[in-house]
Parts: C-alpha cells; structure tokens; sequence
C-alpha cells in the first residue's frame, strides 16, 4: 500500500471521480481512498466490511486484484479451490453458517460457468453470496479474445438477485456495496459483477467506502394483523391441521416460536422436501420430511400453513396434494413463491419469524384449553409416540445388516457426533432417514444445538466443498458431513482444500455404489427398466469409486467400513482426527433400496473389445 493514502472517517469532502456517492462528507466508519489501484478498492472493501475470506480459483485477468492481497494476508484470506464449482459451495456453507456475506471471485466465462450450477443451489435456498468474475480489458473487447464473452454479466442473470457489469473504476465501491446489500434484501440469494482486467489495475484519485452498518436491510417485515388473525382462527378450529416449514428457515431461526405454537394448539410440523434439518427432531411435533414420513398428513389437513415453504417441489407432478376444502394460509418473503401453486385463505409477503412470534402472542391470549385443544394435543403426543416406537423397531430389525443399514449408520452417527455439532447433508435419498434418527435436541438453547445444513436444489456437489465453508463459518463445534457416493463425485476435488487448510471436518460417502435417485425415479416409470432391473446410466460399479485412494491423493486420511459391528470404531477415528484438526473420510458401504437392480444389465462395454473387433474385421477383409 506504499502509493495508497487510505482515511478513515475522513473530513474532506468526498469528490471521487465517479460522483456515485451523494453526501458532502464521507460518514462516521466510512474510508476515503486516494490513488488506489481497482484491484485495492475491492479488498480494502472487503477489509472494511469485515469480509475475512475470498472463495475462488485465480485466472488472468484478475491480476489487479491477486497483486492488491499480497499485502493484506493478514485482513483477508484467499481460499484456493480445484475447481469454481467447490469454490461455490464454500462460500454457500460459509455464508448459512455464519450469517456473512462472503465473496466468490471467479475468471472471466469458463470460471462462471464452472460454478453456475452452485449458483443455482444458492438461487433456490436464497443464500447471499456475491459473485465476481473478470472480464477482457474494455480496449480489447470486441476482439472475441482468449475467454471473451460479450454478455458475461447477463448469463446467470435469472439465478441472481442482482448482475452488473462495472465499466469504470470510481464505481467499484459502490458497485460492491449494493452487490452485498441485494444479496442479503429479502427474499435474498447470490449477486454477481463483472470487472474489466484493467480496471483492478488502474489507479483511482479518490474512491469512497461507505460504512456497513449503513448498507443492511431488515428482514423483519411484520405481517398484516388480518394474516396473523386468520391462522390464529384456523389453527384453533381445526380438527387436523399441518404446518410446513420450508427453505427461509434456513436464515430465520423460528423453531422456539414453532415449537411453542405446536406445543399450545397441537399441531404437527413436517419440513419441506430436500433441505437442512432446521427443526429439532426430538420436539413431539415434528413429523418429518412433507409426503415421506407420512404422506397422508398434508393430504388428511384441513388446516395447512406454509411457513416460508414452497407448495411443493418435488420431482414429478403428483396432483393436489391438499385438498381443495381445506384452509391454507401462505407466509414468506420470497414473492415467487408465496400463493404460486394453491389457492389461499390468506397469504402474507412478511417475515417467518415475525409472523410466528405474532401467532404465538395472540394465541396465548386465547383459551387453550378447549376440548379440541386438549384432544388434539393428546393425539400429538400419541402419534409421536408410535412414530419414535416404529423407528426404533427398524433400528433394532436392521442393526446387523450388511451393507449396512441406513438406520445403523445414522444411529451410530448420532452417537458419535457432539451435541453441538455442524452437520451438512448431502444424501438425497437418505434424508428422511437421516432426520428420523440424528438427534437436534429441542432441551438445548440454539447456540449449543447441532446445526444442520442441507441445499433443496437437486444440483449435486454442494456437501463437500460446502463443509468446509461451514467449519469456517461456525467454528469450534465438531463438523460431519454426509453426503451419498454420487454427489461426492461431483466435487471430489473439495478433499484438497479441506487437507491444505487443515479443514477439521469427518466426511462420511454413503456408498450404494450407483446413482440412486436417478434409478428410483425410473423405476416409477413401470416400464422396461422396472421389469428387468437394467437401468441405464445409473451403476457406479465396473470399476468401483477407491474413495479411500481418492482422499488420500488428496492428502485425506480414509478407511473404507463395511462390517456394520466396525463401523463406531471408524466414526470414533475420524472423530479423533478432527479433534486434532485435520480432515478424515470413512467409505460406508450401505444398502441399496427401491428396488432390485442389476449393475452390469445395462451399459457395461469395453471399446477396446469393440476395436480390437473392428481391427480384426478389417484385417480378415483384407485378406
């Protein structure tokens, strides 16, 4: 910084060539700065914003910007990654563990395009990350030079709360500003900037950085009182009512609100399909994953309110799903969401825990203790009961499995981790399994609960490289992170940067050795497939994934278990290894379900026999 003058909270008028800043005088906790590369803008930026890490994978024409952290290592970190899509999801799992926004700095079309599909996995959950690409030189575009995509800062544009492309210096500052504060405004989600390679390089006379505590936006929109009376009279007259908690629980802690609510009136609370596990799992209210557990509960309501929910994305259309005759009530922030799929009694674009402590205040104000209500509340407790009772019988019947049984694994699982402890998940079609046995205790404050984190987007790869962000984000807790065979194959390289940065995260491969979902989903079909058991594109055998070898050439320590009666002694290991800060993987060979499948019945040919056949053919034809 020898040729930067950097002023906080400076007197001078602030009369930065760009004229983007109205104010005469830069306000108390800004920063003036003066003679300051592009590249020095954004990370004194960052600095000042206490923004500590940047995600990504250097390319060319980012060198403005690699020269101005040389400098400020100690401020701000730079988190190498193998590939932009890891570079992603890390900055995703850092971003919903520890409420920050963090910055992803990308290398012109081919880096974007490597981490669209984690963009799309933030888009879909709305987690604020700014996303930075660079761009050709402004002298050199219109050459289609090496990596030049005319429209770079439009192509994500419909998975980004905000995209812009930044032409002049002076505005960098305020171009990050409100890429920060238009990921975070509500409903929320990544944003993203282009950057001209010259740009991080020239000189700027004067730039202003305004404060972050003037750049937030509240999310605790009140909900209108007719949307809080209108639940209040349906939960209280319902005979079967339901509550659905959904993807903005992700950012909004509301399960003391829900608990308590669900505790007064009776009601059981499912949680959205394909997402983190954002409900104690031990409250007696809650009944799992909507239309797995218990796929009659939502169609047997008469009551339902979606709470910062979707209704429903699934994979494939399975009709009306909540009756027609039955009071819906819709809350959230997301706008595209809210009303789009049902028709409502009442629908609000308000906050989900604004709403649910408003609920709750006017329901303590009324008589609770109704015959419906004590009714209702006793059949919540009995059908708890036998829900726990039937999970424990599974659990008993398939301990000694092999492969081993998912509720073992979860078991075992359960046992192992700490009662704070990070949890990412990334298994598709164990997810309900896992949330029936792994244990968020309700009795515990928030702060000393396990964390669970999960992405509903469907776009594989986020789990692995999405720990590690995690273990960053909330540090200090043990972080586990299970994630299924298929899905760890698509970011693999994550292991890397997990043993370059000491990253003290367990990762456990749940290994049924195919694409499982993808084969489920087929044999819903009834056709061909289903009748013989050959699917194609779905064995992941012939030859078998060495995820062992794999973690270890990527400096990893590993084992692979098989024997369900060895497999607390494997989670034990990987426990202690995290304990003394370094990364462990354990391959659990689990069982397949949904279905009998032949691995080698479909697509399992050898091109060197194929052309050996064609050598000889010729050969013979010759003669």
């Amino acid at each position: 910084m020898t040729d930067t003058a950097r002023l906080e909270n400076a007197a001078k008028p602030a009369t930065g060539p760009g004229g983007d800043f109205a104010s005469e005088r830069t306000p108390q906790g800004g920063l003036i700065l003066r003679n300051a590369t592009g590249g020095e803008v954004v990370a004194e930026f960052l600095i000042h914003w206490g923004v500590p890490y940047v995600f990504g994978l250097s390319g060319s024409e980012e060198v403005g910007l690699w020269d101005a952290l040389v400098d400020r290592e100690g401020a701000l970190k730079y988190v190498t990654c193998l590939h932009e899509q890891v570079a992603m999801a890390m900055a995703d799992g850092y971003a919903r563990a520890s409420g920050q926004t963090p910055l992803v700095a990308l290398h012109s079309i081919a880096g974007a395009a490597y981490a669209f599909g984690q963009m799309v996995a933030s888009f879909r959950d709305r987690i604020p990350v700014v996303v930075t690409a660079g761009h050709q030189s402004t002298d050199f575009r219109g050459h289609d030079g090496f990596l030049e995509s005319p429209g770079l800062h439009a192509f994500p544009q419909q998975y980004t709360q905000w995209t812009w492309d930044v032409m002049d210096p002076a505005t960098i500052a305020a171009s990050l500003r409100r890429a920060v504060l238009l990921a975070e405004a509500p409903p929320g989600g990544p944003t993203f900037v282009t950057f001209s390679k010259d740009l991080f390089e020239r000189r700027i006379a004067e730039t202003e950085i305004l404060p972050r505590d003037k750049s937030r936006v509240s999310r605790a929109v009140l909900p209108p009182p007719e949307h809080v009376t209108a639940i209040v009279d349906g939960l209280l007259a319902a005979e079967r009512p339901l509550i659905l908690l959904g993807n903005e629980a992700i950012r909004d802690e509301v399960s003391a609100e829900l608990m308590a609510i669900a505790d007064a009136v009776g009601v059981p609370v499912v949680t959205s399909w394909e997402m983190g596990m954002v409900y104690p799992t031990r409250h007696p209210s809650y009944a799992g994953t909507v239309l797995l557990q218990d796929p009659e509960l939502p169609r047997r309501a008469d009551v339902f309110w979606s709470l910062g929910g979707h209704m429903f994305k699934r994979p494939r259309n399975e009709g009306v799903i909540v009756d027609r005759s039955a009071k819906i009530f819709h809350t959230g922030q997301d706008w595209t969401e809210v009303a789009r799929n049902y028709p409502v009694d009442s629908a609000a674009l308000a906050n989900i825990k604004s709403t649910a402590a408003a609920v709750l205040q006017a329901l303590r104000a009324c008589d609770l203790e109704t015959p419906l209500l004590r009714a209702r509340r006793a059949w919540l407790a009995d059908y708890a009961a036998a829900r726990r009772r039937r999970l424990e019988e599974a659990q008993a019947r398939e301990a000694g499995s092999a492969p081993i049984a998912l509720s073992r694994l979860f078991g075992e699982l359960d046992r192992a981790m700490s009662s704070d402890a990070n949890l990412v998940l990334e298994a598709v079609t164990a997810l309900d399994v896992a949330q029936d046995y792994l244990t968020i205790d309700h009795a515990l404050p928030v702060a000393r609960r396990r964390h669970a984190f999960g992405t509903s987007s469907g776009v594989l790869g986020w789990g692995l490289p999405a720990a590690i962000g995690v273990a960053l984000g909330r540090p200090g807790p043990e972080t586990w992170c299970v994630s299924g065979d298929g899905s760890a194959n698509f970011s693999i390289q994550a292991l890397w940067s997990a043993a370059r940065y000491a990253a003290p995260v367990a990762y456990v491969i749940l290994n049924n050795a195919q694409y499982q979902a993808n084969r489920m989903n087929m044999a819903r079909y009834a056709g061909r497939m289903a009748a013989t058991g050959r699917y194609p594109g779905v064995s992941l055998l012939r030859p078998e994934i060495d995820f062992v070898s794999l973690a270890r050439g990527y400096g990893v320590d590993a084992e692979r278990v098989t024997d369900p009666e060895r497999l607390a002694a494997a989670l034990a290991r990987a426990k202690a290894a995290i304990a003394a800060g370094r990364p462990y993987l354990v391959d659990v060979g689990v069982q397949a379900h949904g279905g009998s499948f032949d691995p080698d019945g479909y697509g399992n040919f050898s091109i060197s026999a194929h052309t050996l056949a064609q050598v000889t053919d010729h050969k013979d034809g010759s003669r």
